[in-house]
């Protein structure tokens, strides 16, 4: 209570729509992922195979449906990056929710296989562009004690958007007509609506302003953040502090020197933690993890994902209680132990016969509990480490290698998993659950990538944390900063 205390209504009402813009993100994703599992959507999408009788999406289709968005997404991250970093935050935010109306009514007019691949590829410039601006805006307006947490809350703004929809979408697939999936993609106009409606009742980000040396507007966005009990000597204080932080950063900055010797680590560990984050196979669980349950016959899959986002909020929710208490580095590694240990399960079970029931089970708990440990630490708070490690002026770029590997990574997980499930198909081959030795293998080299490399920041504010790698580096011991705690007291 004594930290809320220190939020002004306005700063309540910004993180709402930061939230609220991160909320539509996990539906839009969402929406896409389970709608492909749809008889209806099926039917209008898929062709008719005469030996069986019945409608099937091609392969071909499937990946393309589920990767090439990865593509374009990495277009809206460099987009929404130059934007936020020329223009602002709010513009950013302004312009790409101007822009997710146009790419989402595009996805609900869809009638051919071409347009509805154009649509999902367009509007992931408007999720890329999210990713840009979002997890940045709130980590530079968090108080540093509890930023941690305010990273979380991005990624549990997803995942609450994408268990909203996917309550929505078990719903409406007993819908015969093409309504039981334009109905969950229409409703992700909404939130754009919102968004472009209060995005200029918000301040600007301060920290944004004195980079770029609007000492008076910075000021006046600082006091409209912070609560009305707070004095103007305060006030001016903090923003005295904050001046003096950015000051050291005001210098323009080039692309070399992200591997200059005071960067090139945390450099290195905001790209790798980006990989890992999708290279134990997220992609597959979250994309296809209702045509995977589907495939299985055991359980009913729309309400497996209803159930997988469920457990992925709970996690979410310790995450939040806990990353500013127990910190980052514990919670990375408890995550990448749950995520190992249940994709080498799934991986056994998936060596069982194809007709044992209790085996399928298995593989379908052994998905949730990956689910779990994955939302427990590796899919929010990378999106933390993207924003604390990185000094200001070479942020947006480091995000936008990070975000690439990222989105490469998950373009090779999304393509290549409808060739590992259609064994009826030439040249393809059916592993099933056995995909939890790849994954499971991965996941484990990320548990000794964050052993050794993933710095703790518990309680940081940002330019103290540039000020500790700068110092690591001139005592030539640049991963020191990973262990040092006391800077936050």
């Amino acid at each position: 209570m004594a930290a809320l205390r220190r939020w002004s209504p306005m700063l309540i009402f910004t993180t709402f729509l930061l939230a609220l813009s991160a909320f539509n993100y996990g539906f839009s994703d969402q929406a896409f992922a389970s709608c492909q599992a749809m008889d209806s959507f099926t039917r209008q999408f898929g062709f008719y195979d005469a030996k069986t009788h019945t409608y099937k999406l091609h392969p071909l289709f499937t990946s393309l449906y589920n990767s090439l968005k990865a593509g374009t997404q990495i277009l809206g991250v460099f987009l929404g990056g130059y934007i936020s970093s020329q223009y602002g935050r709010r513009r950013c935010i302004f312009s790409m929710n101007v822009y997710a109306l146009g790419s989402a009514s595009v996805v609900i007019s869809s009638t051919t296989v071409g347009q509805l691949l154009a649509g999902r590829a367009l509007h992931y410039i408007y999720l890329g562009m999210q990713m840009a601006v979002i997890p940045t805006a709130l980590a530079e307006l968090a108080p540093g004690k509890i930023r941690g947490a305010m990273g979380v809350l991005y990624w549990l703004s997803i995942k609450v958007g994408g268990l909203v929809v996917t309550g929505i979408t078990r719903g409406t697939s007993g819908i015969a007509s093409n309504s039981a999936w334009q109905i969950p993609f229409g409703l992700i106009l909404i939130i754009p609506c919102i968004v472009l409606t209060l995005i200029w009742f918000t301040p600007e980000s301060p920290r944004w302003l004195l980079l770029r040396d609007r000492q008076e507007e910075a000021l006046a966005s600082l006091t409209r953040l912070r609560p009305q009990s707070a004095s103007l000597r305060d006030i001016q204080d903090d923003f005295d502090a904050m001046a003096r932080k950015v000051a050291a950063q005001m210098q323009k900055r080039r692309f070399k020197d992200l591997f200059t010797r005071n960067n090139r680590m945390r450099t290195f560990v905001v790209v790798a933690a980006n990989f890992f984050q999708q290279a134990s196979g997220q992609a597959f669980a979250s994309q296809y993890g209702t045509l995977f349950v589907k495939k299985l016959k055991s359980v009913n899959a729309f309400s497996i994902t209803l159930g997988t986002n469920a457990v992925d909020i709970f996690a979410l929710i310790i995450s939040t209680a806990l990353s500013d208490v127990v910190g980052r580095r514990m919670l990375f590694h408890t995550s990448a132990f749950l995520e190992t240990a249940s994709l080498l399960t799934m991986g056994g079970l998936g060596t069982a016969d194809s007709s044992n029931k209790q085996a399928k089970e298995g593989i379908v708990a052994m998905l949730l509990l990956y689910s779990f440990g994955w939302s427990l630490a590796w899919a929010p708070l990378v999106y933390v480490l993207g924003a604390e490690l990185p000094s200001a002026p070479l942020r947006e770029m480091t995000l936008q290698i990070a975000y690439t590997v990222k989105l490469v990574t998950e373009f090779a997980v999304t393509f290549s998993y409808p060739y590992l499930e259609t064994a009826d198909t030439p040249h393809h081959v059916d592993i099933g659950g056995k995909l939890g030795f790849i994954y499971g293998s991965l996941a484990f080299v990320s548990l000794i990538f964050g052993w050794f490399f993933i710095p703790e920041t518990q309680r940081m504010e940002l330019e103290d944390i540039d000020r500790q790698f700068a110092s690591s580096s001139d005592e030539d011991e640049p991963t020191k900063v990973a262990y040092r705690v006391d800077a936050e007291k």
